[in-house]
């Protein structure tokens, strides 16, 4: 704020630095779910099959496809914990923000675009929507576990809207952070996934 006497930059800037210190960590947990998808691919064959068999003993079921992970080598909760690992870190940064908002008095009354008070509700609910748009955008390069029912994504797909929903309550500041992210995010993703590609390709 020292620099740029202007709270909504600031918010920005702190966005980006935090996207920057968490890149690798990231990168990492994309790459890893990449190659966890990669590995499952190559046994879902077995894994149908075992699902046919076993059908009506559902713990047998599970029993054969621990199996055949052990097999292979693969944790399909590895690349869920990889991905999530990110988001729980920066959690303190979230809660610590949302404490700023509530209780800084020097943000009280700061502007930011169309934004009259960052520590109050968008009045428009330009923000909330935006940031569910970015959420759903993300969740469309972030690669979905191979095992994972139907059900399960559902409720995936559904989780942006409630996320909307949620940031129509929380002050604007809060979520000009959140959509900074989520489009940060984005980005990262894309790099990412295209480094992936042209290393596959390579490879």
């Amino acid at each position: 704020y020292a620099g740029f006497a202007n709270w909504g930059v600031s918010i920005l800037l702190l966005s980006l630095f935090v996207k920057l210190i968490f890149y690798p960590m990231t990168q990492k947990g994309y790459i890893s779910s990449r190659k966890m998808q990669a590995e499952m691919k190559k046994v879902q064959p077995e894994l149908d099959e075992i699902k046919k068999k076993y059908k009506d003993d559902f713990l047998l079921q599970q029993q054969e496809m621990q199996r055949i992970y052990q097999e292979n080598n693969i944790n399909p909760l590895a690349s869920v914990s990889s991905g999530c690992l990110p988001m729980l870190v920066q959690l303190p940064v979230w809660l610590a923000l949302y404490n700023v908002m509530l209780y800084s008095v020097e943000i009280y009354d700061s502007s930011f675009l169309y934004l009259q008070d960052l520590t109050s509700m968008d009045p428009y609910g330009i923000l909330p929507v935006l940031y569910g748009g970015l959420m759903l955008m993300s969740q469309k390069l972030t690669p979905m576990p191979a095992n994972m029912d139907p059900a399960q994504q559902r409720i995936m797909k559904l989780m942006p809207v409630g996320f909307a929903v949620f940031m129509f309550t929380f002050p604007s500041g809060l979520v000009l952070y959140f959509c900074c992210n989520a489009l940060l995010t984005s980005f990262q993703q894309w790099v990412i996934r295209n480094q992936f590609a042209k290393q596959e390709s390579e490879a």
